[in-house]
């Protein structure tokens, strides 16, 4: 027996201590990545939060009625006749205006102290982005997923996020409601179902777009749960769902209250207005640009139909994880099926399919790579022995690589983006314009930033204006010039042609020729100001 044993190699012991420092070492690595991810998601929503994006027309619009309401204490937009009870009052909800009205009440009127609302809106939803993927993953999963949310071109999430736009608080207000609806679903009590329907209607009363999302995904989960899932009761969607909906219409009809029958009826023209001109196209041309927009490689560097693939078969087990997944799926497609569809193709519409869609390329990467992981020693071992690496452990290689860039070359872009901006136009002609403009002359213009950035007495064409110019440009129809005349007939004392308005070729270059003299030129706008 002596003899057998002196020969073998002994088997190395088992080092409980060397193990347990392996994984405080692993543990602080982890928490050291999370505090140096906050401090540079803190930087990327704060840091030079007013030089980019610069401010253009819908932030312009979305503003004026904060400040409308801080000054003359009326929730409305105002141009030069007086009240617009329609327009931005609609396009997003008091869920964004309100938290801007109390900020300029306390700190003063200044598009700073908006862009800090909204980017705390954002940071909110990464929050809860990263707790929502947390039911569906470990924390490496969730990390991941929420800085493909981030940093990705094609979600565009740190551009909205940073400016008075509905698509980022929205999507907060749904991630919370699924965060309390998902966790109801294991001991369904009433008061958190209605809870999680409050919180998701909210969303829609935030930006419309979003019942358009919210929607059919509920209906389509009702009757899958109802014939397919079986894994929750009836009453857990059903409750949720008729909150959402009472929210919406709660909101709807306190619009009908406040504003009157005849305005709120104006309001709803310029929706269907809308629905026709942008959210109900049904173009041949603009579904193949949408197509296009999806299948580039600044959404997910070509991952995304892949990721929504794989999300069919994550939504196949007959449980509550199962339906989960579903949910999210649902929410992901319904909106790229209506974005694909029947939108004008712009990418911004696909922002909350392509935010939930972040959950799916998360996944399969980590399927794919067994969690993430990867031998380093064992390939390193192969390489230098003279052999090949393992297929396996190559496939991954490809993959955490892909992977890499994916979060790298965005996250690089907008760091640039927000590092060095570009020339800020509209702050230099709102100086300009405080410096040699009364502020009583009547200013005609299409750029309704300076509307806020200025004290000016603006008019600004009408709103419902602004879908005539989305055919035109989208569509190939009319230009909105041909029933816009208030330059000929008005001839007011400047007239501030900007980007918007050059776009759609508003105002007729010929007569601003004749009747108007050029007084300066900064960055994209124009200045004239009328012959004496």
């Amino acid at each position: 027996m002596k003899a057998q044993t002196e020969g073998a190699v002994p088997k190395p012991l088992h080092n409980p201590m060397k193990s347990s420092l392996q994984v405080l070492s692993k543990a602080r690595w982890q928490q050291a990545a999370m505090l140096a991810a906050v401090l540079t998601l803190l930087f990327l929503a704060f840091y030079h939060l007013t030089g980019y994006p610069l401010t253009w027309y819908d932030e312009g619009s979305h503003l004026h009625v904060p400040k409308t309401l801080i000054r003359f204490g009326v929730y409305a937009d105002y141009s030069s006749e007086g009240f617009r009870y329609y327009g931005p009052t609609v396009g997003i909800g008091p869920t964004v205006f309100l938290p801007i009205a109390a900020v300029f009440k306390v700190f003063g009127i200044g598009l700073l102290q908006a862009r800090i609302v909204m980017a705390l809106y954002m940071l909110a939803a990464a929050a809860c982005f990263y707790r929502l993927a947390r039911f569906f993953g470990g924390g490496v999963f969730a990390f991941l997923a929420t800085a493909l949310l981030v940093v990705s071109r094609g979600t565009a999430f740190l551009e909205y996020g940073r400016q008075v736009l509905g698509e980022v608080p929205g999507l907060f207000f749904l991630l919370a409601g699924l965060i309390v609806w998902f966790r109801a679903w294991e001991k369904p009590k009433t008061a958190s179902l209605a809870a999680a329907g409050l919180l998701i209607g909210l969303s829609t009363v935030t930006k419309n777009q979003y019942l358009l999302v919210i929607a059919p995904a509920l209906m389509i989960a009702w009757a899958a749960n109802l014939l397919y899932y079986r894994s929750v009761p009836q009453r857990a969607i059903l409750i949720t769902g008729g909150v959402t909906a009472l929210c919406y219409a709660a909101w709807q009809a306190y619009q009908v209250f406040y504003l009157g029958p005849a305005t709120a009826g104006e309001n709803f023209a310029l929706l269907r207005e809308g629905a026709a001109g942008a959210a109900l196209v049904f173009s041949p041309a603009l579904m193949k640009r949408s197509i296009s927009e999806l299948l580039s490689l600044k959404v997910f560097l070509g991952f995304l139909v892949p990721a929504l693939g794989y999300g069919i078969f994550l939504s196949l087990p007959r449980s509550k994880d199962g339906l989960r997944w579903g949910v999210v799926f649902l929410l992901a497609v319904s909106n790229l099926v209506w974005y694909v569809t029947a939108s004008i193709s712009w990418i911004r519409y696909a922002f909350p399919g392509l935010a939930f869609a972040s959950l799916f390329v998360a996944r399969l990467f980590a399927d794919l790579t067994g969690g993430f992981h990867l031998d380093w020693r064992g390939i390193v071992q192969r390489l230098r022995s003279g052999q090949p690496a393992a297929a396996e452990q190559a496939l991954r290689v490809v993959l955490l690589g892909w992977l890499a860039l994916m979060l790298v070359i965005p996250l690089g872009q907008n760091a640039l983006n927000i590092i060095r901006p570009e020339f800020n136009a509209p702050q230099a002609m709102a100086a300009y314009m405080e410096q040699h403009v009364s502020q009583s002359a009547l200013v005609e213009t299409w750029e309704p930033e300076m509307g806020f950035l200025t004290d000016h007495n603006y008019h600004f064409p009408p709103p419902g204006l602004l879908y005539q110019a989305v055919s035109y440009i989208w569509l190939g129809q009319a230009s909105p010039a041909e029933n816009y005349h208030f330059v000929e007939t008005e001839q007011p004392d400047y007239v501030l042609v900007g980007e918007f308005s050059r776009w759609v070729q508003l105002y007729p270059a010929d007569f601003l020729r004749s009747h108007y003299t050029l007084e300066t030129i900064i960055g994209g706008y124009e200045l004239y100001a009328r012959q004496k």
